[in-house]
């Protein structure tokens, strides 16, 4: 430290502080009270993923702006963008910084100042963001995903979902009262405050009884029982599943060392026949174990010795286990050991929901059963899906201008508090959004990847008419088996009928999925042998007309789209390992929307300097175009336009929509992802709309959502109807038909 260069102590102080410091100026030498500038974000959590924040430079960061630039003036006490349009936005924000000579006398006083250079403040970036757009849009994603929640919790205590489709997946109320302590909504560290309510300490002491039985009977299996792991009840099998899993992640157990071919480690993993205890002291023999992470006496213990230093490290890591604690709420919820009724009296204690004082009493006072209780919370958002984390807790939507490539919303919820990572990151804070298990992080919009499923087929239907394989009038007959390849290959329509011949319009209609199987078949035959690696080039050669083989051009982070490398005929009904983002499917559907014009998005409207002065003003760069008889465009159009015609919720909309359902499968024991793409108006098309609902169970989820943003946008509704602060409940589907 210099005397003459101000070294900052301490932030954000309270008015008391500054009052003291005042108060003792002539004993505090040198101590000084200066205001500054801090990040201030308006409306955070629905801009957060697009702007980003900032944050003290990193050596990394540092040392990588130096390498870009040898005239940097960066040092290591500057602030800079860390994400989003920030971090990219970095040098037309940062300014330039001032700076002064100062001469100082032998005791640090300073004499003279020369070379006084005014700093100047960074330029003003202005976003292609409709603010308004994307406030709406983000509630309606909120209240829509709170209505598929609503409509699917049911009050029992488990639901077999592998007895039934990803579509009619029920959620059991009793996850519901595990989500609240799962994701840290319910603080159970407050249990034992000495203000705790009346319920907190009662589960308390049932969660501590509990604790000390499961750790008995634990360490009854791991010495004395040694049951096969197959034969133990689920609750302990998750239990030593999640012990197996702390030796392995903390390197008790050498993951590098462990022979996944080992005949007793496949009777552990696989076979499930042998104990924990047989495994671990297997593990022992074998030299598996990193002893020196023991607190043994001496290295060259014995093999008994080294099986008890693990069972007490066992135990004595459990015990301070949040995660490990999880799971034993979860069966105590599972055996009413806590019940709803105690969860719910929770929420009050804790003050989590705000709710009217005759409400809350009649809650307390029984008069309201649990499930009716939390049912009303999640419907009047008093407890949002991003709390839950429940399928479905996310979801986004991105809105392009179609005839500029500007992007006017890019929504992902749940969103976060960039206000609280800006200026000093507020650590508990941060850690909380660690471990949200519904990841507000994560930009939905931008880097959840799934397949597009039948949202694909217009990049289909273009290869097959570009390729000559089809026409816009020549038909094909769907039998709803395609028996080409093997193995076949159904329409969703197996078992209830068959489409007939239908040509290609009629197949973006019906998404037929044998239309376009029989497409993905025919442009990998060469002569009289198929091949589906020519199927694949042919179908990624048009996929990259529509710009799905690299990102989209927005100025933020987003992941690179992956092309689908296996199997051509399913490929083309968005299958394959096809994988995109919501944004790189936005600038797709765009090009439909506008007959071939492929941008690189942008979020950038302009520039100006920090006066408001304008400096350049930024358009969309045109990838590439399309180039395509009027009549193929017209041909996926109308197919597009008659998608919407079936649709009951669009009857008498008011504007006319062009549009695509699709769902994609991720985990055939969850729901599948709710995909909807579309245009409007479908003469002149203005915008284009892509949502994705993950873990959304039905396209048709998708598309009633976008109905909301659409009536909104098109001056359809008012506000207050668009958004009116409840979970907004779905029209059912009972086929599945993309």
């Amino acid at each position: 430290y210099q005397k003459y260069i101000a070294t900052t102590v301490a932030t954000d102080v309270s008015e008391e502080t500054v009052a003291v410091v005042m108060e003792n100026n002539t004993e505090l030498e040198g101590v000084s009270i200066v205001e500054d500038t801090i990040r201030k974000y308006v409306d955070s959590v629905y801009f957060s993923h697009i702007i980003g924040y900032t944050g003290k430079i990193s050596q990394e960061e540092l040392k990588a702006y130096q390498e870009e630039d040898d005239t940097s003036t960066y040092d290591l006490n500057d602030t800079v963008g860390k994400l989003g349009i920030e971090k990219s936005m970095e040098a037309e924000l940062q300014g330039r910084k001032g700076h002064e000579t100062i001469y100082v006398n032998s005791v640090g006083k300073v004499t003279e100042t020369t070379d006084y250079v005014e700093p100047i403040a960074g330029n003003d970036v202005y976003l292609t963001i409709d603010k308004d757009l994307q406030i709406t849009a983000y509630h309606v994603l909120e209240e829509r995903l709170a209505g598929i929640l609503y409509g699917k919790i049911i009050n029992a205590k488990e639901f077999d979902n592998s007895e039934v489709s990803s579509s009619d997946i029920k959620i059991p109320i009793y996850d519901v009262y595990f989500a609240l302590i799962d994701n840290n909504i319910i603080d159970t560290s407050h249990f034992a405050d000495p203000k705790a309510g009346e319920n907190e300490k009662e589960v308390l002491a049932a969660f501590n009884e509990r604790k000390a039985a499961v750790f008995e009977e634990l360490n009854i299996e791991l010495t004395e029982k040694l049951t096969a792991y197959k034969k133990l009840n689920i609750e302990y099998q998750v239990y030593q599943s999640y012990i197996a899993e702390m030796l392995y992640n903390n390197g008790i157990i050498m993951r590098s060392k462990v022979d996944a071919e080992d005949e007793t480690y496949i009777a552990w993993t696989k076979d499930e026949v042998i104990s924990l205890n047989e495994y671990l002291n297997y593990c022992i023999a074998m030299n598996w174990i990193d002893v020196t992470r023991l607190d043994l006496d001496s290295q060259y213990s014995d093999s008994e010795e080294i099986y008890n230093k693990i069972i007490e490290y066992i135990f004595l890591k459990l015990d301070d286990d949040a995660d490990f604690a999880k799971k034993i709420y979860k069966y105590m919820i599972k055996k009413d050991l806590i019940s709803g009724k105690q969860i719910c009296k929770i929420l009050l204690e804790q003050e989590i929901i705000n709710i009217d004082e005759e409400e809350a009493l009649q809650m307390m006072d029984n008069k309201i059963t649990p499930y009716n209780f939390m049912m009303k919370r999640i419907q009047e958002l008093d407890i949002t899906p991003a709390q839950l984390a429940l399928d479905p807790h996310s979801a986004s939507m991105v809105i392009t201008d179609v005839n500029t490539g500007d992007v006017l919303a890019l929504v992902s919820y749940p969103g976060y508090d960039n206000n609280k990572m800006a200026n000093g990151v507020d650590a508990e804070y941060f850690a909380q959004l660690l471990n949200d298990k519904s990841t507000p992080m994560i930009n939905y919009a931008t880097m959840q990847m799934t397949a597009p499923g039948s949202t694909y087929k217009m990049v289909s239907s273009t290869a097959g008419l570009l390729e000559g394989e089809i026409t816009a009038q020549s038909t094909y007959r769907c039998t709803a088996l395609f028996d080409k390849i093997t193995p076949n290959a159904k329409c969703w329509i197996y078992g209830k009928g068959s489409h007939g011949n239908i040509n290609v319009t009629e197949a973006i209609k019906h998404s037929c999925n044998q239309y376009f199987y029989e497409l993905g078949y025919q442009m990998g035959v060469e002569g009289d042998t198929y091949s589906s690696e020519t199927g694949l080039a042919k179908l990624e050669k048009y996929a990259d007309m529509y710009g799905l083989t690299e990102t989209s051009g927005i100025e933020i982070e987003e992941y690179a789209p992956q092309v689908s490398s296996q199997d051509a005929v399913r490929s083309a009904i968005g299958q394959g390992n096809n994988s995109y983002s919501s944004v790189g499917l936005a600038r797709y559907v765009t090009t439909v929307a506008n007959s071939g014009t492929c941008y690189d998005l942008t979020l950038i409207d302009r520039w100006t300097d920090h006066s408001g002065n304008p400096l350049r003003e930024n358009e969309a760069e045109v990838r590439n175009t399309i180039t395509m008889d009027e009549s193929y465009w017209d041909a996926i159009h109308l197919g597009m336009r008659q998608v919407i015609e079936t649709k009951a919720y669009f009857n008498n909309f008011g504007v006319t929509v062009a549009g695509k359902t699709g769902t994609a499968e991720e985990n055939k024991n969850r729901a599948n992802h709710a995909l909807f793409v579309c245009y409007a108006p479908y003469e002149a098309p203005e915008i284009a709309v892509v949502t994705r609902i993950a873990y959304g169970y039905t396209s048709s989820y998708a598309a009633q959502t976008t109905t909301d943003v659409l009536r909104y946008y098109f001056d359809l509704a008012d506000e207050e109807e668009v958004v009116t602060g409840t979970a907004q409940l779905m029209t059912g589907s009972t086929a599945v038909t993309d």
